[in-house]
């Protein structure tokens, strides 16, 4: 059997793998990076590209959040800003009850606690900052430094750049067995789509294959507990932008956050995980969204869910009825049971590091993330701490 020898051997070519194997490359790395499809085709090429803190709440994964952040700059210029349509485009949380109110002012106050420019805006000032919103909402926290990018073409942009310093791919390749000794992996032993097989060493292994993350531990004994959570979104066809910000409801973060009220709650919104969001593409185009519901890894999107975004699209911003979508889809977020990813240097496998299991955030936490697993593999400390992101602490190691 053919052996190929490399310094790094990566799981998974959407957005985290290939900004690991990026960062890697950059540092000198021999690469190698192996997905079982293409480049992009999973989740980092089905969901919104937005950037964002104020969607997170104070802790560890805002700290994750606010690191990224200022990283994605780095990357936008390195990568070329254009390239990837990383832009500034600021975030609006609209107040859509006005029992959301206070609730989103005590947000807003952990958010400027954080040092995040964030301010709560009453309807008037909602309405001079977005005239398209319905004047039915209640007012907004507007974010002024949010960002997005365009996920697909970052997550092409970063493999483009790490092929460039030398990193190795294999697409339509998937592992059958995992060689390991005295607690390090040795070798895995890869299947291409044609049946043909080789043996791939490494002296480190990257986990970051998303939703598929939980088959590649099972192969090894670790519980690495990753549950699609499938969302749905809207594409519109091009026409005059109807909004400058990014926006999002405070539904979304409820929505987000505690996945448990979709199997308490009576109301089909709570049910289906929905929560408004409308991102302005630089094409004139609008991704309108969102859901969130655990349906296995049914990537097909649902009549409830295209009309339920459209028709409550349209009570936030009233000109999206008039609108023609050009086409629908869903992706599969790889959800961790306790909310938080898996992050770091394995206690089992001294040589494995995971990325894996970020949900909805992966774009955002996609920087941070590549940073923190160059860092463990050059034996340097990343940029922030990972505790409590442990990826054996389902398994039972600490």
């Amino acid at each position: 059997m053919r052996r190929l020898e490399t310094d790094i051997a990566i799981f998974g070519a959407g957005i985290m793998g290939a900004g690991c194997a990026y960062e890697l490359a950059k540092a000198g790395k021999r690469v190698h990076l192996v997905d079982r499809g293409l480049p992009a085709g999973g989740t980092s090429g089905a969901c919104d590209g937005y950037v964002s803190v104020s969607t997170k709440t104070p802790g560890p994964a805002m700290t994750l959040a606010i690191a990224s952040q200022k990283l994605w700059r780095d990357w936008a210029a390195e990568l070329g800003a254009e390239r990837v349509e990383y832009q500034i485009t600021g975030g609006l949380m609209l107040i859509e009850a006005p029992d959301e109110i206070a609730k989103m002012e005590a947000h807003t106050a952990l958010l400027t606690g954080q040092g995040i420019e964030a301010r709560v805006v009453d309807r008037k000032a909602m309405l001079e900052i977005e005239p398209e919103l319905s004047p039915q909402l209640h007012g907004a926290v507007d974010v002024p430094n949010e960002a997005g990018v365009t996920p697909y073409l970052a997550t092409l942009a970063l493999l483009d750049a790490a092929r460039a310093k030398g990193a190795a791919t294999s697409w339509k390749t998937r592992p059958v067995e995992f060689d390991i000794a005295g607690g390090r992996i040795v070798s895995a032993t890869l299947e291409d789509s044609e049946g043909g097989r080789f043996q791939l060493a490494a002296e480190h292994f990257v986990f970051c294959a998303g939703i598929w993350s939980r088959d590649l531990g099972a192969m090894i004994g670790l519980d690495l507990p990753v549950i699609p959570r499938r969302g749905e979104l809207l594409v519109t066809a091009r026409g005059l932008p109807l909004a400058k910000r990014f926006l999002v409801s405070a539904r979304y973060l409820t929505a987000k956050l505690d996945p448990d009220l979709a199997a308490k709650s009576d109301d089909p919104l709570i049910r289906m995980g929905y929560g408004f969001t409308l991102e302005a593409t630089p094409h004139g185009q609008h991704l309108i969204g969102n859901t969130r519901s655990f349906v296995g890894y049914d990537r097909s999107v649902s009549d409830d869910g295209y009309r339920t975004i459209l028709a409550e699209g349209a009570k936030r911003v009233p000109a999206l009825a008039q609108v023609s979508i050009l086409r629908a889809f869903a992706g599969l977020r790889p959800f961790v049971p306790d909310k938080k990813p898996l992050l770091g240097r394995s206690a089992k496998y001294a040589n494995l590091l995971v990325a894996a299991g970020h949900e909805g955030d992966g774009i955002t936490l996609s920087a941070v993330t590549a940073k923190s697993i160059c860092a463990l593999a050059l034996g340097n400390t990343p940029p922030v701490s990972l505790k409590g992101f442990e990826p054996d602490r389902f398994s039972g190691a600490a």
